[in-house]
């Protein structure tokens, strides 16, 4: 555990004296309260998080995981919803930029749309869930290389705290849910919420691992350019019939190779 305020490690954020009496623990390097979010309603959490505040992203990364076991199940739910919602967004900015022939539709997009309803829906699905994934996998290898000293001593390194703090960051994508009510450009709203994403995300890991936002900024650049390989690889593979030919007549290739 450790001060939302100043990172310092503390040994208890509160004291209980009865079911409906605790107080807050002070800490002991800047006298604030330890972790003053115990206390406030999720609406207050919440507003923090849409604002970037350090202490809510240190609160939910490294003090209420001690205090709340139930908190992996709902950032779970929290993955679900953040995905889900981001396969509708994909499939809507695709599909509309094909339709008014815009510049950002491409062949494989134009592939794509000809499958059936549900081969367009498993496609974006893994699709977004391969974004996603070779994120965080790509930032959780490379934080511990840039992770601070200071951070380290107040808690050591764990991945699990990246990903939360990820995941938090990744919230902005349900913002374009107002759709719903009114009607807007999907395409520039994608745009824009992916620079809102990014943006979020270098925040939190410079808040996470007290790294500085230069760090920050290129661990975020080298999880996106990873992120960028894969997916074409993978809108390769899955549009492109050639593709998988090449693929299987290497792999014949390199075993009679090794055969001989």
């Amino acid at each position: 555990m450790m001060c939302i305020e100043c990172a310092h490690p503390v040994t208890s954020l509160y004291t209980e004296y009865s079911s409906n009496n605790i107080r807050l623990t002070a800490c002991p390097n800047c006298n604030k309260f330890a972790d003053k979010y115990i206390e406030h309603d999720s609406i207050i959490i919440f507003i923090d998080l849409v604002l970037i505040k350090p202490q809510v992203y240190r609160h939910l990364a490294f003090n209420r995981l001690s205090i709340s076991p139930h908190l992996h199940s709902n950032v779970r739910r929290i993955f679900v919803l953040i995905t889900l919602f981001d396969v509708y967004l994909t499939w809507a900015r695709v599909e509309k930029e094909a339709l008014r022939g815009g510049s950002g539709a491409t062949e494989a997009d134009k592939r794509i749309l000809q499958f059936p309803v549900l081969g367009q829906y498993l496609f974006f699905l893994v699709y977004c869930l391969t974004e996603t994934i070779v994120t965080h996998l790509v930032l959780r290898f490379f934080s511990r290389f840039v992770v601070d000293q200071k951070r380290k001593e107040a808690r050591p390194y764990e991945p699990d705290t990246v990903t939360i703090a990820l995941l938090i960051s990744s919230a902005t994508k349900l913002f374009p849910m107002l759709m719903i009510i009114w009607s807007y450009d999907i395409p520039a709203a994608a745009k824009a919420v992916g620079w809102a994403v990014n943006v979020s995300t270098i925040e939190a890991l410079n808040i996470v691992l007290m790294c500085g936002r230069t760090k920050a900024c290129l661990l975020m650049c080298v999880a996106v350019m990873a992120r960028r390989a894969v997916v074409r690889l993978l809108v390769w593979l899955w549009v492109g019939n050639e593709g998988i030919g090449v693929i299987r007549d290497e792999w014949h290739a390199i075993r009679s190779i090794l055969g001989k």
